[in-house]
């Protein structure tokens, strides 16, 4: 009887063994194979239909205030003001760039807000001061521009902080 209890005692050790080295070796065989994952992948940037820029999700619409010519220079003042839709995200510093008519004379233009403006390759762009930088997602963010134009005037693809918005009328 007591050899029947050794030996009853040996198999049930060996089996224990046994399971032991199987479950050991299927967990070390599965952290071998977690860290040799590796996942690719692609990512598509969606641009506007002129493929320029990256499509965003806010608006803008502008409004002609006031207009004089100039007899002197040929030019037109417009003075505008734009009134921009900020959907896409919280914005610490905005810019606001749009492209200008051909006609454009960036030296008697100005801005009326506590802004700077650039000129470049028929864009004019628009940007924040630290003080006024900030725009929430839903807020409205209203610019007032005087742009000296030779022709008509229009403002198209504008964008804010890289993202092209839609112009509503």
């Amino acid at each position: 009887m007591r050899k029947l209890k050794t030996k009853k005692s040996k198999t049930i050790t060996i089996t224990l063994i046994i399971i032991f080295i199987f479950f050991f070796t299927i967990g070390v065989g599965y952290s071998y194979l977690q860290q040799r994952i590796n996942i690719y992948g692609k990512a598509t940037i969606v641009t506007d239909e002129s493929g320029k820029y990256i499509k965003g999700n806010s608006t803008y619409s502008y409004e002609i205030i006031n207009s004089q010519n100039s007899d002197e220079t040929n030019y037109t003042i417009y003075d505008v003001k734009l009134k921009i839709i900020n959907m896409d995200t919280d914005i610490d510093l905005w810019q606001v760039a749009f492209d200008v008519p051909e006609g454009y004379n960036d030296a008697m233009s100005n801005i009326k807000e506590n802004s700077s403006k650039k000129c470049e390759n028929g864009r004019l762009t628009i940007y924040s001061k630290d003080e006024n930088g900030y725009l929430a997602k839903g807020s409205t963010l209203e610019l007032e521009v005087q742009l000296a134009i030779n022709g008509d005037f229009d403002i198209k693809n504008l964008t804010l902080n890289g993202r092209s918005a839609t112009e509503i009328r």
